[in-house]
């Protein structure tokens, strides 16, 4: 297994500047990726109502958006949220598929959003599924 990515950027905000932060996983073929981020939540959110919300939005915004599964998975090393794979049609044209996952915490909302091709899905969902399922907070 490869060793395990700890970003190593930082930054001090202005006063009453949110944060948000992100790391991306790019696959060697360029077929697929991982975006994995943070944004500041209310903190009254559970992990079911972010996804909830999540879902509301890319069913309303996505083009031909099918949402084909929806989990409760463990995540993060040891939080509950949900995992949901569906596919879209971009402007492009080119169908996708993505897994995304959903979970909340002390008022920081975490997504997982790995994309590739929904032709190039079964070559790329098991290392989709990894990567995502790797994700850590880390303190």
């Amino acid at each position: 297994m490869a060793p395990r990515y700890r970003p190593t950027l930082s930054a001090i905000p202005p006063q009453g500047w949110l944060v948000k932060e992100s790391i991306t996983l790019l696959a060697p073929d360029g077929q697929a990726n991982v975006i994995v981020s943070s944004e500041p939540i209310d903190p009254s959110l559970d992990s079911a109502q972010y996804a909830m919300i999540q879902g509301e939005l890319l069913a309303r915004e996505f083009p031909r958006y099918v949402e084909h599964d929806f989990v409760a998975v463990l995540l993060l090393g040891l939080y509950d949220g949900f995992v949901r794979e569906f596919s879209w049609t971009p402007p492009d044209g080119v169908r996708v598929t993505q897994i995304q996952f959903y979970c909340a915490v002390a008022g920081r909302g975490y997504t997982g959003t790995a994309t590739t091709p929904a032709s190039m899905f079964g070559a790329h969902e098991l290392s989709l599924r990894e990567a995502l399922l790797s994700a850590v907070v880390e303190a």
